[in-house]
């Protein structure tokens, strides 16, 4: 009896130790996101009064491709600005894009490869279909664009693709059996082309799941979601790998970055401690009192359509790795 009694003891001991170690655990986690602090991303260069979102920073840090875009997506093309002497220059079309639509670029973590997504005419396929684009790339020229080997593409979309280091690309879509709306999916690498896509089941929601990224090591996923919880629209949020190989729960990155509009497209720098996303956060929304304020309204970069922003998330990224 005395020694069940002491089992017992034991186990409340650590049920009150794990549960009091998980509220400081909730507690320091809150504050991280709390003191992120996200700007707009080369304002006036790269985040205008245009439809600006979708980015990816090349790995030497000086090459940044975005989509500049008409409203409701309805036709984008892919730019580039290149930063020179600490400053990002006007930004230019990029060679082989401004004909077709054009979204989604990616340069691959190697510097040789850049990627997007594109609706250009594929012979016996809906030309209304997004699919997955590589370009040969020698950190400064670009070659001709070739469809991505193999069967991540398809009879569907392929939305904001990423590949990861190891070759294997993340992108989002709606494919026929999966869970939600808009579902997460990764197709394997393999040298005679890619794999069919396989949904990531641990993360997918009923909602809709989007524009997932994956860091250098394997072990975060950023991407956004409409699940419950959020504020109100995509909302941001991570997942950590667990041990099993599994993703754990999606955290919500907050308030700091999230916001009750649009909050999507995350991408990592090389070094995996600065994140870029598109948001079109901030519009500015009291009464106008004549025609003149309405066009510098209009005109301001908080007009209401999307941008680009920065964050330094060097803290959570050690405190995900450490804790989570």
């Amino acid at each position: 009896m005395i020694k069940k009694k002491a089992v017992a003891k034991i186990a409340l001991l650590i049920s009150a130790f794990s549960a009091q170690w998980s509220v400081q655990a909730d507690d320091k986690l809150a504050a991280i996101l709390n003191n992120l602090e996200p700007n707009l991303f080369a304002p006036n260069i790269v985040s205008t009064n245009q439809f600006d979102y979708g980015s990816s920073l090349s790995p030497d840090g000086k090459k940044f491709a975005f989509v500049r875009a008409l409203a409701q997506f309805s036709h984008s093309a892919l730019v580039i600005t290149h930063k020179q002497g600490g400053t990002w220059q006007t930004p230019t079309l990029m060679p082989f894009s401004g004909e077709f639509h054009d979204t989604n670029p990616y340069f691959s973590k190697d510097s040789n490869t850049f990627y997007f997504t594109s609706r250009r005419p594929v012979e016996g396929s809906d030309k209304g279909i997004f699919k997955m684009w590589q370009v040969n790339f020698d950190g400064e020229k670009f070659g001709q664009p070739e469809l991505v080997p193999g069967k991540i593409n398809g009879d569907h979309n392929v939305i904001y693709p990423t590949v990861h280091t190891n070759k294997d690309i993340y992108f989002s879509s709606v494919i026929k059996g999966s869970k939600g709306g808009m579902d997460l999916f990764i197709s394997k690498y393999h040298p005679q082309g890619y794999l069919a896509p396989t949904e990531i089941s641990e993360l997918n929601s009923t909602a809709s799941d989007a524009d997932p990224e994956v860091s250098t090591d394997g072990k975060l996923l950023f991407y956004t979601s409409m699940r419950p919880g959020g504020l109100g629209h995509y909302d941001l949020h991570v997942s950590v790998k667990q041990k099993d190989g599994k993703w754990g729960e999606p955290i919500n990155l907050g308030d700091k970055i999230n916001s009750r509009r649009m909050d999507s497209d995350p991408i990592l720098s090389a070094d995996g401690n600065t994140l870029f996303f598109s948001s079109d956060k901030n519009p500015e929304v009291k009464a106008v009192k004549n025609y003149n304020e309405l066009l510098q309204r209009q005109e301001s970069i908080h007009n209401g359509l999307m941008n680009i922003y920065s964050v330094d998330i060097t803290e959570l990224n050690s405190y995900l790795r450490n804790n989570i």
